[in-house]
């Protein structure tokens, strides 16, 4: 089993502890966590598992930090990928920061990091927008840009809608092209539990010297909610997730 699986594993093992306790966004130290399971059909039809776990600290009142361990499976391999986010909150409309993280695929000489910026900003009681952009660089001599932008939305109190926008441009001898992927998810989660389902639905391709025509992915999977995490809010909402070499991996380009 992939490292990164196997610590994802045991730390859902030991978050009860967090779910038991009586922490406030106010506290200092670990506030939430957000565990995630799924799987996601590829262009051959053939299910990828991965496995996601996000958590959120509080280093002062107005400053947080959040860890994200991430695991997929791709035709190029397992990945694992690491993410550290160090972000102010000076509103609880509103939170900033920067964030790196690093990816590793299992069975090849293969690791790449990136480093950006991102915000998360609400924009009413049920919506909240977010953006993110960096650049970054593989192992073996490939460079990229990236930006993208999220729009979160409560359609009910037990469902919430997440539209994104995500852009990746590689521009090297060996490969020049720019990634382009649309998506939306829908969380289920009832009112008072710690568990819910998601369903994605995502649309992408490349284009470019070395385009490759876009595929629409389906995706399933469950979560379970800790402490103060989870919902629409800036206060409790982890930022998602940008990963730019997924396009890459998970069709066996690079």
């Amino acid at each position: 089993m992939h490292p990164v699986l196997v610590s994802l594993l045991a730390i859902a093992m030991a978050a009860p502890a967090v779910a038991q306790s009586s922490l406030t966004p106010s506290d200092l130290g670990i506030t939430g966590a957000l565990l995630s399971f799924g799987a996601t059909d590829d262009e051959g039809g053939t299910a990828r598992s991965s496995a996601h776990l996000q958590l959120d600290v509080a280093v002062t009142g107005v400053h947080g930090f959040q860890g994200d361990l991430r695991f997929f499976d791709t035709p190029s391999g397992g990945t694992g990928v690491v993410a550290a986010h160090l972000y102010m909150g000076p509103k609880d409309s509103r939170k900033y920061g920067l964030f790196a993280q690093l990816g590793d695929v299992d069975g090849r000489a293969m690791t790449y990091g990136a480093l950006g910026a991102e915000a998360l900003l609400s924009l009413g009681a049920a919506t909240s927008v977010e953006a993110q952009a960096g650049i970054g660089a593989a192992s073996d001599g490939l460079d990229f840009l990236f930006a993208g932008a999220a729009l979160h939305h409560g359609v009910t109190p037990d469902l919430s809608l997440t539209a994104s926008l995500d852009l990746v441009e590689f521009d090297e001898p060996g490969l020049r092209a720019l990634s382009h992927e649309t998506a939306l998810r829908l969380d289920y989660s009832p009112e008072g539990a710690r568990w819910g389902l998601y369903a994605s639905l995502s649309h992408g391709g490349l284009s470019g010297r070395d385009g490759v025509s876009a595929d629409t992915r389906v995706g399933l999977g469950v979560t379970l909610r800790l402490g103060q995490t989870g919902g629409i809010q800036p206060t409790r909402r982890p930022f998602r997730p940008v990963d730019p070499m997924a396009p890459l991996l998970r069709r066996g380009l690079w």
